[in-house]
């Protein structure tokens, strides 16, 4: 008889959860998932490259670049000197700072902030749910932007050492 009254009185069990622990992503979006010490996770893993061929407010290419190390680079292509042909100014912006995670935010802090053709340049990217970065509306994908007649090595923004 007294396993009976117990059993009436049990509660409901917990319905089963509709996001990813702690992130606030719904079970069941396709989420990249990163590499850590205690097995794999949800978010993007920010180190490399990164571009985005312009947006809203800029009409130019950039190009970042994070390192582990919480250094980063960046290079706006402004104005690149088209092929066979000579330029006074090549229109190749280059910065480089340090970075700090907060969440799924990366905290840019320049060092020696130009006013520069291509300034401002970028104090805060956001990861999304779909593996790119977000910096004031501009769409950020792995990779770089390359113009004709430039290579890979000439607008990878280098950290300097």
């Amino acid at each position: 008889m007294i396993l009976l009254l117990a059993l009436a009185c049990a509660t409901d069990p917990a319905p089963p959860p509709t996001t990813i622990a702690g992130t606030g992503i719904p079970i069941g979006t396709d989420v990249p998932m990163v590499p850590t010490m205690l097995g794999e996770v949800p978010g993007v893993a920010f180190t490399g490259d990164w571009t985005s061929t312009g947006c809203a407010g800029r009409s130019f290419a950039r190009n970042l670049r994070f390192e582990n190390d919480n250094s980063y680079a960046g290079i706006d292509l402004v104005s690149p000197c088209p092929l066979n042909t000579q330029c006074v100014w090549s229109g190749i912006v280059g910065y480089a700072g340090i970075w700090k995670q907060e969440g799924n935010k990366l905290l840019l802090r320049e060092i020696g902030a130009p006013t520069a053709p291509g300034s401002p340049h970028p104090t805060e990217v956001t990861s999304t749910v779909d593996g790119t970065l977000m910096e004031n509306g501009c769409t950020y994908t792995r990779g770089l932007t390359v113009p004709d007649g430039l290579t890979e090595d000439q607008v990878r923004p280098n950290i300097p050492r």
